[in-house]
């Protein structure tokens, strides 16, 4: 029996549809499943009821699962201990917050082409806190995410690039200080259960008045649209901001120090990978 076949079912009960694993994994849909039905007649076993659409995993699919994540994780243990700790060879599963993905990922995956052909990276993009749950659970070996201040209980971490927080308003109020705007303009906040949200949420709560009026959405670009189209202001890390930036929306001069975000790669405390970190933090691009 080859792992692989175990592998896609894992992602299969991870995703919940065969077409999402087969974009995942770069695959067409007929080799999914064709690879699911030979796995089934190996173990003579049904898997997935396909009465629905998209297949259901059975009972005995779910506990299949359930031993599959078991000899997964232990081929991974065994290609660990035989794998140079300065050179990443085999799968690993990364977590990217979105306001770094855009940023980040095209030189790393680049870089990882060229300086790490024998790894193959899984990726998937979340909030810090979703992203976090995962690492603990063991779904994810390592990810990036926003530092929170009093730290990442269970994880460790490595500082891959710290943003300046600035704030942007139309130009009909660029002129106004930030508590000015608080005072006048419609806040588009991100979300405080987020990373980034938290750190916006703390800094307003201590240093700013309470704003006239709070929206709060889960996106940067939205965010950045609704001021560009001169609704309100906002405070986000600067090179998102500028990434953006567009109509007759400026950045507001600071009247005071300028909050800052910390990226950091993060992995659980036990990882088995905790001596290649340094070798996936490398294929991040310089600042």
């Amino acid at each position: 029996m080859q792992t692989r076949a175990l592998r896609t079912l894992l992602e299969i009960e991870r995703l919940g549809s065969f077409a999402a694993v087969a974009r995942q994994l770069n695959m067409t849909l007929s080799a999914v499943s064709m690879q699911m039905k030979a796995l089934e007649a190996e173990l003579d076993s049904d898997l997935f009821d396909r009465a629905f659409r998209p297949p259901k995993l059975t009972p005995m699919g779910r506990s299949v699962c359930r031993a599959a994540r078991a000899v997964v994780e232990a081929e991974e243990r065994l290609l660990a201990t035989c794998r140079p700790t300065d050179r990443l060879t085999g799968s690993f599963r990364l977590g990217v917050v979105p306001t770094a993905s855009i940023r980040l990922l095209p030189g790393f995956l680049r870089n990882a082409g060229q300086a790490a052909p024998s790894a193959r990276f899984e990726i998937e993009t979340g909030l810090s806190e979703a992203l976090m749950a995962r690492l603990i659970a063991g779904q994810l070996d390592c990810a990036v995410i926003t530092a929170a201040p009093g730290g990442l209980p269970g994880l460790e971490t490595r500082l891959l690039r710290r943003d300046h927080l600035v704030y942007v308003a139309p130009a009909d109020s660029a002129d106004l200080t930030p508590g000015a705007l608080f005072r006048a303009r419609t806040f588009f906040h991100f979300l405080p259960q987020s990373g980034i949200g938290a750190l916006i949420a703390d800094h307003v709560a201590h240093h700013r008045p309470a704003p006239a009026r709070t929206t709060y959405l889960d996106s940067v670009e939205a965010i950045m649209e609704c001021v560009n189209a001169g609704l309100g202001f906002t405070l986000l890390p600067e090179p998102d901001i500028r990434r953006h930036l567009a109509g007759a929306a400026r950045i507001v001069s600071a009247d005071g120090p300028s909050p800052t975000r910390d990226l950091v790669l993060a992995w659980p405390t036990t990882s088995r990978l905790a001596p290649q970190i340094a070798c996936i933090a490398a294929l991040f691009p310089e600042p």
